[in-house]
């Protein structure tokens, strides 16, 4: 395969599987024999706060004050985009965050500017196996939330999404993942990056 130098940013609200159609990628990129890095905007962050003494919980970061947020995002973006030299980077993160202020964008303009993506994906799942996936999964401090919750932040995924594709003038996809098809959503994910 050609060497690529992409920046593929990979989005979804928690619950629709991203992390597992990455893990498939990462294989399909092993079998491929392609240069592709994943790194998560989350773990990026939440290392960034324990370098200042805060030892918290992923899930818990959004409860920190919003100027310190906007500060470590902007850092980890910085960082992240460091990583993008040869071959594939992949961005496993998510496109907008529920804080007690308010809808938090994961993907404001500074951190598209660092990041200059080529690709955004996103990666969604019907509301059933969202709640289902949220209920199962206990290594994780999520908010449950309604069906009428999924079904919205399902939306505003696509718009905070398609926002982002607009202002950084790159392509949008949407990838479903249906429970038993993250090799499907995986080779999917694959063929667009490859297209590009």
């Amino acid at each position: 395969m050609k060497k690529l130098l992409r920046t593929v940013v990979v989005t979804g609200i928690p619950g629709v599987g991203k992390s597992t159609v990455l893990g498939e990628l990462q294989n399909l990129a092993k079998e491929k024999e392609a240069n592709l890095v994943t790194v998560n905007y989350g773990t990026v962050m939440n290392e960034l706060f324990q370098n200042l003494g805060k030892s918290i919980h992923r899930d818990k970061m959004r409860r920190q004050g919003l100027e310190s947020q906007r500060k470590i995002q902007e850092q980890a973006a910085e960082i992240i985009a460091g990583k993008a030299r040869d071959g594939i980077l992949v961005v496993d993160t998510h496109s907008f965050v529920r804080t007690s202020s308010g809808f938090w964008p994961g993907l404001p303009y500074n951190v598209l500017a660092k990041l200059k993506p080529s690709l955004f994906v996103l990666v969604e799942a019907s509301t059933d196996e969202i709640a289902m996936r949220r209920q199962k999964d206990k290594t994780r401090m999520r908010d449950e939330g309604s069906l009428e919750e999924v079904k919205f932040d399902l939306t505003w995924s696509r718009a905070t999404v398609s926002s982002c594709a607009v202002l950084a003038a790159a392509p949008a996809i949407i990838i479903k993942n249906e429970t038993g098809k993250q090799r499907q959503a995986a080779e999917r994910l694959w063929n667009a990056i490859s297209n590009l």
